[in-house]
Parts: structure tokens; sequence; C-alpha cells
């Protein structure tokens, strides 16, 4: 056996591991398909000037990235993609919802948005920076 360190290592050697660590978590979770959604808006031109993206499995969301362009954000945009969101994904079963922001980022609009801080990592990716794990429990919706 020969143990090796590699500094950006090639394509192959990322996705045999992470081929691995899939086929080993797939014995210990549900089955369920993992799906992508997103949620945005363009502009006149069609350029997109918000959105959000994220992964449905079972009854979560994870959610990926939340972005808004710069000369649209405080104009409401960003908690209209995340109402849309919540709506849509409810609809699909989803009543779990995570994602992790930078302290630079958007904590406070998150706490807004009904989220809880459930983690931190400190001094993470760099000195003076945490990364913040967020959650927000969805209400169950009522049968029609």
């Amino acid at each position: 056996m020969s143990i090796q360190f590699m500094i950006n290592p090639p394509k192959t050697i990322r996705e045999a591991v992470y081929q691995g660590l899939k086929s080993y978590n797939a014995r210990h979770l549900p089955e369920g398909e993992v799906y992508s959604v997103a949620c945005f808006e363009q502009d006149e031109q069609l350029q997109v000037i918000g959105g959000l993206t994220g992964e449905v499995f079972q009854t979560t969301l994870f959610i990926e990235y939340l972005w808004v362009d710069e000369a649209h954000r405080a104009s409401g945009l960003g908690s209209a993609l995340m109402k849309k969101t919540e709506a849509e994904v409810q609809k699909l079963g989803v009543c779990d919802l995570f994602l992790d922001t930078y302290t630079f980022q958007a904590r406070e609009f998150y706490i807004r948005m009904g989220f809880e801080e459930v983690g931190r990592y400190s001094d993470f990716p760099a000195k003076g920076i945490d990364k913040i794990f967020m959650q927000k429990r969805l209400p169950a919706l009522k049968p029609e």
C-alpha cells in the first residue's frame, strides 16, 4: 500500500472517493430520488437578476445558492424567491429547509425568513469568517 497526498488531484480521484462514499451512504439512507430545483427572476432581456437553487431529497430541501443582483437587493426579490420556493416545495412534501451561509453574507435575512442557526464553524474558510448552518421547519400543508 502507498498512501499519496496531492494538491489539485485529477477529477477521477475525486469522483472515485465521492462514488465510494455515495455507495456506502445508500445502504443507510432511505431510497429516493434527489432532484434539483430552481426559482429565479429574469429582467426584460431575460438576464437572471436573482435566483435560488437547491436539492430535494425525501422531505428536505437543501438550499445550495441564493443570489440577488446588487441592483435589485433590498427590493424584496430575495424574500419573494424564498416564499415562492417554500410554497412550491411544500406541495412536494418538503417540511425541512437547510442551508449554510457566511458571516459576511445574509444570516440576518435568513433569520427574518424564519430560519434558526443550528451550528457554526469558526474561522472557516479563513480567519475572521464563520460558516453558519441554518434550518427551518415548514408547517404541514392542510389536506384539501
